[in-house]
């Protein structure tokens, strides 16, 4: 199995998270995008900006031949538009060739039919193209949050995050691995989510948010050059948290994603030093980095 993170930005793509790869650079600010996939399959979680640039690889693979599969099953967390903007504006989506399975809520497939649909009273005002348009859409599977149902070889469990507007984490596990995705969920109080720990007890990756340091979430600590701004209430998690619930999760391996779209990227560093003096060798943390590839044996 296979694992690749093409955005990891929350809130709004970002120019100024880029990443030196020797002489050059790398953009690394793309909104929600992580590829999980195995021979025959593919599983998309979140269409933000960074579905854009997967559809780039689809089409590069289509141009070779070499695609396995034209069926690919989006999995989405929730309406958001840094999650949902490379549905609308990536031309995969419309694309007749490909087969573009979503699976979402029903909350958030009201909210799609609302933006997207074109009997809908505010078709065409937010985006320009309806569902009509969307060629490579599939179809719309409603998915309850608590829920488990299959996807091919994959099992998929579910829980409801805590986010304004709902949201929904996914729990993949192909043959003996499994990972979950859980991005925009606040903690119902400092330290340990129990009912998240729970969801992600054992797994070998974890992706989550941690978009605040506890000191930014509290509004004692300023993020980027404005005044300290308190987030309690906004739906996104702090680092702390996360490494807390992580732990108690006994899971493999952390990753920290959702970056607060100001916070420089070489900051995260600094970050993943801070948290690992906690973690001791309890398990593996690190920083999601646009375009990073994890296999899962």
């Amino acid at each position: 199995m296979r694992v690749r993170f093409w955005g990891v930005t929350g809130t709004i793509p970002s120019p100024s998270l880029v990443a030196s790869t020797g002489g050059g650079g790398r953009a690394c600010g793309n909104t929600t995008c992580i590829e999980v996939s195995w021979p025959g399959q593919t599983i998309i979680y979140d269409a933000g900006s960074g579905f854009l640039a997967f559809g780039e690889s689809i089409f590069a693979e289509l141009a070779a031949d070499s695609l396995r599969s034209t069926r690919i099953d989006l999995i989405l967390s929730h309406p958001h538009l840094d999650h949902l903007m490379g549905l609308v504006f990536g031309a995969l989506t419309y694309d007749p060739r490909l087969r573009i399975h979503l699976w979402a809520s029903p909350a958030t497939l009201e909210a799609l039919n609302i933006l997207l649909n074109p009997t809908s009273p505010t078709s065409r005002i937010y985006f320009p193209p309806t569902f009509i348009e969307m060629k490579g859409l599939a179809d719309r599977n409603a998915v309850i949050p608590g829920s488990t149902f299959e996807l091919g070889e994959a099992k998929v469990q579910t829980m409801a995050l805590r986010h304004p507007g709902g949201c929904m984490g996914f729990r993949l596990t192909i043959g003996t691995k499994s990972i979950v995705l859980a991005s925009d969920h606040e903690h119902p109080r400092q330290g340990v989510d129990e009912d998240l720990a729970r969801f992600c007890e054992w797994a070998d990756v974890v992706y989550t948010e941690g978009q605040y340091t506890r000191e930014e979430y509290e509004g004692l600590t300023a993020l980027g050059a404005g005044p300290p701004i308190p987030r309690k209430g906004w739906g996104h998690s702090t680092m702390e948290d996360c490494l807390a619930t992580a732990m108690a999760a006994g899971c493999g391996h952390l990753v920290l994603g959702h970056h607060d779209p100001i916070r420089p990227l070489e900051s995260l560093g600094q970050h993943q030093a801070r948290l690992l003096a906690v973690a001791g060798n309890r398990l593996r943390l690190s920083m999601a980095i646009e375009g990073e590839i994890l296999n899962l044996a």
